[in-house]
């Protein structure tokens, strides 16, 4: 098959549960976790069961189905970064004196207790491999290095995996709808430009690479709601905007929140300072992931969300003019050296807004999801007159992918 044909991206296929297991694999493996010991038969189970739980009522109402995968772990309490000091659990584990089936039913009458109170069902495997509900997971303090994984079906038809603070993947009527967006954060003018963008922000160079992990945390959780958005990520202060129903009071950013959670380093605290530093720390990285998922809820609304490079929430549900056609480029790899030219003017509106709002506003980086959760990548250097657009696939691989 010729390099060209490869580089162009696919439109995602339909799949059932399944399929999302050798995606959860390779995602989970690159976020440094390992379910080397885990059946794939096993990870069959616990997905396709959680999703068919979702789409089942209790009482007559639905209730976001929440389970945390223990695999074959007995461990009770896990403490992030392994401190010891276990007011800071990131997860404690309820067990039940006998393992509760996993099934159906099961999990949809502990729905009750609430994956939005943050109580999960605990699934283990036991000796005999047999999966089983092993109890109850109250989820503390979320922080890097989290060995279960969690799933949630947050409405019907829907799938949310996620590791620590990480979204591995989202999926929704037979769709997986993130995984391709890390393309551009690898490398290429989009990944210099979130660079140049977070410096200008007072990141220093420890830093950048968690502001850019930031951008692509936003990423994945607008291609994860399944309803498409437009994400601007501003190289300015304060963005001029013209027409937003939804415009901020300047408050505080992710940006801000980084920089101080790096600030504290339990490390360097004395045995006596130590607990309150790490609950410090623990607490940025918690109101963190917090602020970023509602801001990624937020692209849900019909408009653009505009972020400034401080990562602070300028407007939301603003509506971008649409110009006349600006020259698109379609990137056929990361660095954007490949490329061809593409009309356009038969794309919706989200996407021509976004075409039009990269053109007008070189060094800015605009993200669109659509519906199908294809993300695509739209930037213009100062240097050229055209806009250059990455089409992100999906998780199955589908991508626009580097020639070498």
């Amino acid at each position: 098959m010729p390099a060209d044909a490869r580089s162009v991206a696919v439109a995602p296929t339909h799949v059932f549960p399944p399929a999302l297991v050798p995606v959860l694999r390779e995602r989970f493996t690159s976020s440094g976790g390992s379910l080397a010991e885990i059946s794939d038969d096993v990870l069959i189970e616990l997905l396709t069961t959680t999703f068919f739980a979702g789409l089942a009522t209790y009482e007559g109402e639905h209730h976001p189905i929440g389970v945390v995968f223990l695999g074959r772990s007995s461990t009770d309490v896990v403490i992030p970064d392994a401190t010891g000091v276990a007011l800071l659990y990131q997860w404690k584990i309820v067990r039940f004196e006998t393992p509760r089936p996993f099934i159906i039913p099961e999990l949809v009458k502990l729905a009750v207790a609430g994956a939005e109170r943050r109580i999960h069902t605990a699934v283990n495997v036991l000796d005999d491999g047999r999966v089983a509900i092993a109890g109850l997971a109250r989820e503390g303090f979320n922080a890097d290095g989290d060995p279960f994984v969690r799933v949630v079906a947050s409405r019907p038809g829907c799938l949310s995996i996620r590791c620590g603070r990480e979204l591995i993947l989202g999926y929704e009527h037979g769709s997986i709808l993130t995984g391709g967006e890390n393309l551009v954060f690898v490398a290429g003018p989009v990944r210099h430009a979130l660079e140049t963008i977070a410096r200008a922000a007072h990141m220093d160079d420890a830093a950048v690479p968690v502001y850019l992990d930031a951008v692509r945390s936003l990423v994945r959780e607008m291609a994860a709601h399944g309803r498409g958005g437009l994400l601007v990520i501003s190289p300015e202060e304060r963005p001029l905007i013209h027409s937003a129903p939804y415009r901020m009071a300047l408050d505080s950013s992710i940006g801000a929140l980084l920089r101080l959670g790096r600030r504290i380093d339990p490390s360097r605290s004395s045995s006596s300072d130590l607990t309150f530093a790490q609950l410090l720390r623990n607490a940025f990285l918690t109101e963190t992931e917090r602020v970023i998922e509602e801001v990624g809820a937020l692209t849900a609304i019909d408009g653009a969300l505009i972020l400034n490079r401080s990562l602070a929430l300028i407007a939301f549900g603003a509506i971008l003019r649409v110009g006349r056609a600006a020259m698109i480029r379609e990137a056929l790899d990361v660095e954007g050296t490949r490329r061809r030219t593409i009309d356009f003017g038969s794309h919706g509106t989200r996407h021509r807004a976004a075409a039009t709002y990269a053109a007008d506003h070189p060094g800015a980086v605009v993200f669109v999801a659509s519906e199908d959760g294809q993300v695509s990548c739209l930037f213009r250097d100062h240097r050229h007159p055209y806009v250059l657009m990455w089409r992100l696939g999906p998780a199955d691989g589908h991508g626009v992918q580097p020639i070498r």
